[in-house]
């Protein structure tokens, strides 16, 4: 039987590499990486004051809404705050006015 020697070393090896394998790279750690609960900050509350002009934003509002003539679309245009094509606001209306809508 002389194929009895090599396929008991290559069991041997086998339950030696299943216990602890060897994937080709060796690593040390060092640190032991800080928790959730020591890296969470607490939330904290801003004082925020919102100021509108409430009659800017419901006329732009209302423009929109009441423009009698959207059957035909506007002329598209690049709008470089945005970054893509848009439809030309009505006089008078700007993009920002419609953001505050």
């Amino acid at each position: 039987r002389p194929l009895r020697p090599g396929f008991e070393e290559i069991q041997n090896l086998h339950k030696l590499f299943s216990a602890k394998p060897i994937f080709g790279v060796d690593y040390v750690s060092e640190d032991k990486p800080p928790t959730l609960k020591d890296v969470t900050v607490p939330r904290a509350e801003e004082k925020v004051e919102v100021i509108e002009a409430e009659d800017e934003v419901a006329d732009a509002f209302a423009a929109y809404y009441a423009d009698t003539n959207k059957n035909v679309d506007r002329e598209p245009i690049f709008s470089a705050e945005l970054g893509l094509a848009i439809e030309r606001p009505k006089d008078g209306v700007t993009l920002e006015m419609l953001w505050k809508v």
